[in-house]
């Protein structure tokens, strides 16, 4: 789970509207996709691990979050199913921002990624200006857990 303290940080930046669609990558607990929820008016999050997503998925029910759909998969680099999204945040870091999540924003949209690799990562927000055309600002630094399967950066080999 993240801090508390970057939890409300991402909210903040993410300027959430109650007509917002939102992905989370990365369902944990289902704390964050809760507070997501709260906020929007749908969320899609997707968990790679089938045990945490039952366990997320308790949580939801248990705090009446009915407007989140859980769904057991690999979503390190993208989830088109549901896609356009207004909101998109991955709750693991990736070395590479794929280009997948930019292109299944829809106009407007937010996307929040820590992208890098330790020690130096980069708490990243990307904003859709146009189709095609985003602008991207790195927050603050921070170093979070990579997603299983986060895509990787081409290395050099012999």
């Amino acid at each position: 789970m993240w801090q508390p303290k970057l939890e409300a940080r991402v909210l903040q930046e993410l300027a959430l509207r109650k007509t917002d669609r939102a992905l989370e990558v990365g369902t944990g607990s289902g704390y964050f996709a809760a507070l997501l929820a709260h906020r929007c008016a749908q969320v899609c999050s997707v968990e790679i691990h089938p045990a945490l997503a039952e366990m997320g998925r308790r949580n939801l029910e248990r705090h009446g979050a009915d407007n989140v759909t859980l769904e057991v998969g690999d979503a390190a680099r993208g989830w088109e199913r549901h896609a356009p999204y207004d909101v998109i945040v991955l709750t693991g870091s990736t070395p590479v921002l794929p280009a997948a999540f930019l292109q299944q924003l829809a106009p407007a949209g937010r996307l929040f990624a820590v992208v890098g690799e330790a020690p130096a990562m980069a708490a990243r927000l990307v904003v859709s200006v146009a189709p095609g055309e985003e602008r991207s600002t790195d927050l603050f630094e921070t170093v979070i857990r990579p997603l299983v399967n986060a895509q990787q950066p081409s290395r050099f080999k012999f």
